[in-house]
């Protein structure tokens, strides 16, 4: 990206349309992706295409849930629709590794991985041993978070980084959801390249596959809970 006439960044990666409005709300849709301002543009921290980069802005918390989800993670402030939450963070490793621990986590019962299938199944974030608060969100068959994939830095398109976006107001002391087995359509020829299964991976199979994988029951109680994660 860099500096056009009148002072703008030009989103050219982003087919010349800027992915935030002025109040760093997302405003295209889930399954395009997202191009941040990096260190190579001529433009400050106070640019609006610069909101994944900055980090987590609201206040959180963890707490421990009453119907046997574990651990789940609260807003302790109010969240705009389609303001930026947080980032899926982990350790980043290949498809082949993922597959070796997703069988050690499918016998603790455990859901740490996230494909990163923007193109291909090549890498996946491992949020077990090091990650952020996002390691303790749980999943919901009505989200309030959808994910994107943002480029920054890296404009690999195997490695986007996941962020995770408001789908409405979130009101204070709400828990954050999302769909660990997510889909997304593709909107138009720049999405098509998209995979369109965003889940998380749990025991040996990987993507979106059941294969050699048991089903996990749901418990996240919405109306229209499709009664297993998998």
């Amino acid at each position: 990206l860099s500096e056009a006439a009148g002072g703008c960044c030009c989103p050219g990666a982003s087919r010349n349309k800027f992915a935030y409005n002025e109040s760093g709300q997302v405003r295209i849709r889930a399954g395009l992706p997202i191009y941040e301002c990096n260190s190579r543009c001529l433009c400050g921290s106070d640019c609006p295409n610069r909101v994944v980069q900055k980090g987590i802005r609201y206040d959180l918390c963890i707490f421990r849930t009453g119907n046997g989800r574990g651990w789940g993670v609260r807003t302790l402030q109010r969240i705009r629709k389609n303001s930026f939450v947080m980032e899926y963070v982990g350790e980043i490793i290949t498809s082949e590794e993922a597959e070796r621990r997703g069988q050690v986590y499918d016998r603790q019962g455990a859901t740490y991985l996230f494909d990163l299938d923007y193109v291909e199944d090549v890498y996946t974030v491992d949020a077990a041993h090091y990650g952020n608060i996002s390691h303790f969100v749980n999943h919901s068959c009505d989200p309030n978070l959808q994910v994107y994939n943002v480029f920054i830095e890296n404009l690999d398109e195997r490695l986007p980084r996941i962020a995770l976006f408001a789908t409405r107001p979130i009101r204070a002391g709400e828990e954050l959801t999302f769909d660990y087995n997510m889909h997304v359509d593709p909107v138009d020829a720049e999405s098509t390249r998209m995979d369109s299964n965003f889940g998380l991976v749990t025991g040996g199979g990987l993507g979106g596959s059941p294969r050699a994988r048991g089903r996990i029951e749901c418990k996240c109680g919405a109306a229209a809970c499709r009664k297993y994660l998998f």
